[in-house]
């Protein structure tokens, strides 16, 4: 019976083993969960994103994955994760340039899906995608893409108001937020194309300031001259809308503007999740992933970030990552948005976030994951297969 006892100290022995060495599956990373859910939202025939919910691939989602790819870094990788050539198409084909230019108010800009909606928002987001596509080097075929970047600035053009103001789209009473997509689209497209002499396109510069002065209240700014209170959103378009206007100037009232963005960021909420974003309006008590986005922005071009507590932002901006792995307006929803997470992504790449949103997102485990154990089985299953082996070993002496 001794080769009973061996076998059973044997087995016993190398269940232990196998018990400690084997490892429990781990819980998912944020950024794994992003990238699985911005995978799932990709159109590889179209070469454009989706929203939930639809099969329609949409300028401001493919705005949102391409500015995580580009704020990450994978977009860098050769081969990329998606194909170059099938975006750029993408966003060719969304630039309308059908019909004439004097009967279609969307000619030239960029809009949302075919024959959607043109939006200064959206077009300026459409810009920014072309020219992060257009950055990629080494990939054989991009330069048989292009946009027309002369009906894109005449789109502008005929958003721009008699008051100097832009609106939302040709026709549109102006707003603060569409003039400062309008005058940063101008300074991409100067950028991007620098023979089509962009600047020539705005009307009257001074009728443009004179309006955005037109939209202050105090020390900070309302979306129009006839809103009721100023916000986050509109005076960080006021501050954008003057550094795309002239990236060197001061902007005026910078003192002050960055007193008021920087008592709007809250650090004291009875909800801990709430904690270290931007509230629109003073005592609003509503942050929010958008509010919070427009005020780094705005401190980001003010160079006034350190004056924030980038702790708590970083917080708020984790928290607001949703249960499907995108991020959302506020923390606890449970499914966001592309654009958002493309703004999430943004922000934590900001220069004051130490460790950039690879990182971050790397290194934190996503609380939503369906993966890893909240239970360790192992002491367990040892405690089992010791008491197992003692009584094979109690048979076995007593058999001898």
């Amino acid at each position: 019976m001794k080769r009973v006892k061996v076998i059973a100290f044997t087995l016993a022995f190398t269940f232990v083993l196998l018990a400690f060495t084997a490892q429990p599956v781990a819980a998912a990373s944020r950024y794994d969960s992003l990238m699985s859910y911005m995978n799932s939202r990709y159109d590889s025939v179209r070469g454009g994103y989706t929203i939930p919910g639809e099969g329609v691939t949409r300028i401001d989602p493919t705005y949102g994955a391409i500015t995580i790819m580009n704020e990450v870094g994978t977009i860098n990788n050769r081969p990329p994760p998606i194909a170059i050539t099938a975006v750029m198409d993408f966003m060719e084909d969304h630039q309308w340039t059908s019909g004439d230019e004097d009967d279609e108010p969307r000619y030239g800009g960029f809009m949302d899906y075919l024959l959607g909606p043109v939006t200064n928002g959206i077009n300026y987001r459409g810009l920014t995608t072309w020219q992060i596509l257009i950055a990629q080097t080494g990939i054989p075929g991009t330069e048989d893409f292009q946009i027309n970047a002369t009906a894109n600035l005449l789109w502008i053009n005929k958003t721009q108001t008699a008051s100097g103001g832009f609106g939302n789209e040709a026709g549109a009473d102006p707003d603060l937020l569409s003039t400062a997509y309008a005058l940063m689209s101008i300074r991409l497209i100067d950028t991007m194309f620098p023979l089509e002499n962009a600047w020539s396109w705005l009307q009257n510069e001074t009728a443009t300031v004179e309006w955005i002065e037109s939209c202050k209240n105090g020390v900070a700014y309302m979306l129009d001259p006839n809103s009721d209170r100023p916000g986050v959103t509109a005076t960080a378009a006021a501050v954008l809308a003057y550094k795309a206007l002239d990236p060197v100037a001061a902007v005026p009232g910078t003192a002050n503007i960055q007193t008021w963005l920087r008592s709007r960021q809250v650090l004291d909420n009875e909800e801990p999740k709430l904690i270290g974003g931007f509230e629109e309006g003073n005592g609003t008590d509503d942050p929010n992933l958008i509010s919070t986005y427009y005020g780094l922005k705005a401190m980001e071009a003010l160079v006034t970030l350190t004056n924030l507590n980038i702790t708590a932002a970083e917080s708020f901006i984790l928290n607001c990552q949703s249960q499907d792995g995108s991020f959302a307006l506020v923390p606890g929803i449970s499914s966001g948005k592309l654009i958002y997470s493309g703004y999430a992504c943004e922000m934590l790449n900001m220069a004051e976030f130490e460790d950039g949103a690879l990182s971050i997102l790397s290194s934190s485990e996503d609380p939503n994951s369906p993966g890893g154990i909240g239970f360790d089985w192992r002491p367990m299953l040892v405690v089992g297969i010791i008491a197992v082996a003692l009584v094979l070993a109690v048979l076995a002496v007593r058999a001898d």
